[in-house]
């Protein structure tokens, strides 16, 4: 986890504006089976959460479990998605927002021009609001 992305989440954190949770070992279970996997991981627990709790949004930029995700009816962000989604809340300003994305960028995270230019974009339309 890149150090903007681990002090996003310490924020959301301290701030209550999000949680961490346990699943139950029969949902980890089933999610363990679901995913073909013999061992726990943090994807099998993601999965049991999901299982266990309704309305929630999974942060995760890992297409595997994406998917999964969606398949089982879980909204899902990725790091990208946190940042255009603090802005539109105003818990950072679009310039924290554009500085963030360049740490991100400069770290080596996998971000294709489109997906960059696609959230300069949304930042911008939602600070202009």
């Amino acid at each position: 986890m890149s150090e903007p992305v681990r002090n996003t989440l310490a924020y959301l954190l301290r701030e209550g504006k999000a949680e961490v949770t346990k699943p139950t070992e029969e949902m980890r279970k089933k999610a363990l089976s679901i995913l073909g996997d013999k061992e726990e991981t943090g994807d099998s627990d993601v999965i049991a959460t999901i299982f266990e709790l309704k309305d929630v949004v999974i942060a995760t930029d890992d297409r595997r479990l994406r998917n999964v995700c969606k398949n089982f009816g879980a909204k899902v962000t990725g790091t990208i998605g946190i940042i255009v989604d603090a802005v539109r809340h105003g818990t950072l300003t679009e310039e924290e927002g554009k500085e963030l994305l360049k740490q991100l960028d400069s770290s080596g995270f996998r971000m294709n021009v489109s997906l960059y230019e696609k959230a300069l974009a949304l930042m911008r339309e939602v600070s202009r609001i």
